[in-house]
């Protein structure tokens, strides 16, 4: 669905007014990412550490952590489009750029606590109703954003962004809870201690995962800043069928993180290798089928889907979709790290990586002048960098297996099936 907006985007305002759409989109999130606190890894791992201890206190675990995240949220929208008005109001930003950043930092700060509500599914074991639940609020949003885009233009379509996502967020939210007071019970009453360990964890976790986002938000940012609204645009197109793979092959990830997390709590080093290594086969397998068909129909798939005009970003396009499958062979390396007790080095791993392809691209900016040779030149530097990355955590593999070993390293967690399965392999 958000392939189809961005495709109708570009097609009705062009890649200049676009890329400021895109542009303004991720200043709001780079602004979130430094407020947004992040408790999906701590929730898993915590909460049904603590339903272990009693009845209840699962659940009321999770609510407390639920409700500093919408209050987080609410907090960083206020003072955020207070900020956006004020620089405005001494010039730093032009009137019409505010126009357009105000209802993005509405549409980012509505979305806040969806990552919080998403993991009551995962707790109460229901993965698959959240799949049904994204499908249909996808569908919702989708048709929202385009109607509004044709119907008011780009003010529009961040308007609609918002309120989709509010209503995305509630639905989420209430949905998630029922699901979580189902598999772990009301509440407990009384005062219940913060769990031993879970602040050193949560600081790491929301690290990684905010330093993981940075480095697409702080693209965007960069490309805006420095090269112009157009070449936003162009690496979004360029990198469409990058994520378009990525998007089928993340939710492995979400199911290799429980398998992981018991394996490593039960000791059976062999199960941990021998997922990881299954995943990176039937990946790789599937990766290089897809990239051997899809680069030869680049160029028509992007004439058709984005016009004709950006058939020119095929051949970045198909290296940035060699680097996507690349980057799915270890889609284990998201949840690796957490899964078995040692976040942090998930968060070393990851900024390092980040720094390199901001680096990256502030140099092809300077280096090239035109937006289509920084957006080439960008390609092929990320190919690299994500070649390296993927060797890079196969070495980590080995050094995680060794201190999972290790007497006295940080346990693996056990991510305790709440609602038991049938089939133990399922």
């Amino acid at each position: 669905m958000s392939f189809a907006t961005t495709a109708v985007l570009v097609r009705q305002v062009g890649s200049t007014g676009a890329g400021e759409v895109l542009l303004v989109q991720a200043m709001a999130s780079i602004w979130f990412l430094l407020w947004d606190p992040r408790f999906e890894d701590a929730q898993q791992r915590f909460v049904p550490m603590e339903q272990r201890h009693g009845s209840g206190r699962g659940t009321r675990l999770y609510r407390r952590l639920l409700r500093l995240d919408l209050a987080a949220g609410l907090i960083a929208t206020v003072v955020g489009v207070v900020a956006a008005l004020a620089a405005a109001a001494i010039g730093w930003i032009s009137a019409e750029r505010l126009t357009l950043l105000v209802p993005a930092l509405l549409a980012a700060g509505a979305v806040t606590p969806m990552g919080s509500a998403s993991v009551g599914f995962a707790i109460a074991d229901q993965l698959s109703r959240l799949g049904v639940v994204r499908l249909v609020l996808a569908v919702f949003g989708c048709l929202a954003t385009l109607s509004a885009l044709v119907a008011a233009g780009v003010v529009g379509y961040l308007v609609a962004t918002a309120i989709s996502g509010l209503v995305s967020t509630v639905v989420f939210t209430l949905l998630a809870w029922r699901q979580v007071y189902r598999a772990c019970g009301p509440p407990c009453d009384g005062a219940v201690p913060t769990p031993p360990g879970m602040v050193p964890f949560l600081v790491k976790s929301s690290a990684t995962q905010s330093v993981a986002l940075a480095a697409d938000s702080g693209a965007s940012l960069l490309a805006g800043l420095l090269g112009g609204p157009a070449l936003v645009t162009y690496l979004k197109i360029a990198g469409a069928p990058g994520r378009l793979f990525g998007s089928f092959v993340n939710p492995v990830a979400a199911q290799l993180h429980p398998r992981l997390a018991r394996a490593a709590a039960d000791g059976c080093h062999a199960t941990v290798m021998r997922d990881i290594l299954r995943s990176s086969a039937l990946i790789g397998s599937t990766a290089l089928v897809a990239v051997v068909i899809t680069a030869p129909l680049l160029s028509l798939l992007l004439g058709l889907v984005y016009g004709s005009e950006y058939t020119v970003l095929s051949t970045a396009a198909a290296v940035m979709l060699a680097g996507a499958a690349l980057r799915g062979t270890v889609v284990w390396s998201k949840v690796l790290p957490s899964a078995l007790g040692f976040p942090g080095v998930r968060l070393v791993f990851l900024t390092a990586e980040a720094l390199c392809q901001l680096g990256l691209l502030v140099g092809v900016i300077h280096v090239c002048a035109v937006a289509m040779c920084s957006m080439l030149a960008f390609a092929w530097g990320s190919l690299v960098l994500l070649s390296l990355s993927a060797v890079g955590w196969f070495l980590v593999l080995g050094f995680l297996l060794r201190a999972m070993a290790t007497p006295g390293a940080a346990p693996g967690v056990a991510a305790v099936r709440l609602v038991p399965d049938a089939d133990p392999n399922a």
